[in-house]
Order: structure tokens, then C-alpha cells, then sequence
């Protein structure tokens, strides 16, 4: 019988992204006064669960961009994992893994396992997450509350995987 995973099997990250690869660029194009900056993040987590902070890797993207005013738009590029904006709090981190795990817990017999997969739990889990978000960029800089921090979610980890990161607006003078 499959165990369920326990706190130890997650990475909850608020502050720095293992398992980080390597950025890609993609495309720049600058027809002054707009930038259009495309990117990958390359990201292998070591363990099958993360919840990562990303957001010192969206801003050295938006850095090279020299986008001073527009938006960021990343999505991740696999079904089984997300990205959310919230607190970089270490029990806030602890909450949200726990509540994911109980909506969508590990070894149940899902009909997604049928087809010869184990990972029908990873699927529900990324459904509870988002696949994108947009963040508004003013004065170069990610335009958030606060608190608020981009995280990358992974709930079927160690491989390759990609984030886009496409960044938007008007150029610095």
C-alpha cells in the first residue's frame, strides 16, 4: 500500500529556488518604446513536492528585459505542477502543502493510473494551483503588496521541467 507523503517529502521553500537549472533566452525584440523578453527557467526539483519561491528569478528576467512599465506573464509548462502568488512564511508554506495533500491525496486509485501513470494525484494537485499568472511591472520593478511573492509549485518533480517568463511593456530610456 502507497503511504502517504509526509511534511519531510515536500520542499517548502520561501526564500530560494532548488533545484534551478538555468535560464534561456528565447526572444528579445525591442521596437522602441515597447520590449517584448521571452525566457525559460530550467528547474529540476530533488523531491516530487515543492512549493519554491521564484521571485528573485522572475526579477533577474525582468532586469535583463529593461522593461520599466508593462507586465510579466509566467506559466509553467507541464500539467502537473503551478504557480500562485502569497506569503514567503515557512508555516503559511506547511498550510498550504497540507491542505493541497488532503484535497488531493497521494496513492488513492485514480482512473488517470489506468493508463499505466502514477501521478493522478500531481494532475488535481497543479488543478489547485495555476497554470499562469500576470504580474504588473511599474518603475522596473514587480508592482506587489507587501507580502506577495511568486512560488512555483511542483507535485511531480525530478525532471526537467520549464517556466516561461514573458515580459512586456515600455522600454527604459
Amino acid at each position: 500500500m502507497l503511504k502517504p507523503p509526509k511534511q519531510s517529502d515536500w520542499i517548502l521553500d520561501a526564500h530560494s529556488c532548488p533545484g534551478f537549472k538555468k535560464y534561456e533566452l528565447i526572444s528579445h525584440v525591442e521596437k522602441l518604446p515597447t520590449i517584448h523578453h521571452t525566457e525559460y527557467i530550467h528547474i529540476e526539483t530533488p523531491k516530487r513536492y515543492g512549493l519554491i519561491n521564484i521571485t528573485e528569478n522572475i526579477e533577474h528576467i525582468l532586469d535583463r528585459s529593461k522593461v520599466i512599465d508593462g507586465f510579466c506573464f509566467v506559466s509553467v509548462m507541464h500539467i502537473t505542477a503551478g504557480v500562485y502568488v502569497n506569503d514567503a512564511e515557512s508555516g503559511l508554506l506547511k498550510d498550504i502543502a497540507k491542505w493541497i495533500e488532503n484535497l488531493a491525496p497521494y496513492g488513492e486509485k485514480y482512473h488517470h493510473h489506468q493508463t499505466g501513470e502514477d501521478n493522478g494525484d500531481a494532475h488535481l494537485k497543479s488543478f489547485l494551483t495555476n497554470h499562469s499568472l500576470t504580474a504588473p511591472i511599474t518603475h522596473g520593478h514587480l508592482d506587489f503588496g507587501t507580502w506577495q511573492q511568486i512560488f512555483y509549485a511542483e507535485f511531480d518533480g525530478c525532471r526537467n521541467k520549464r517556466i516561461l517568463v514573458k515580459i512586456t511593456g515600455l522600454a527604459q530610456d
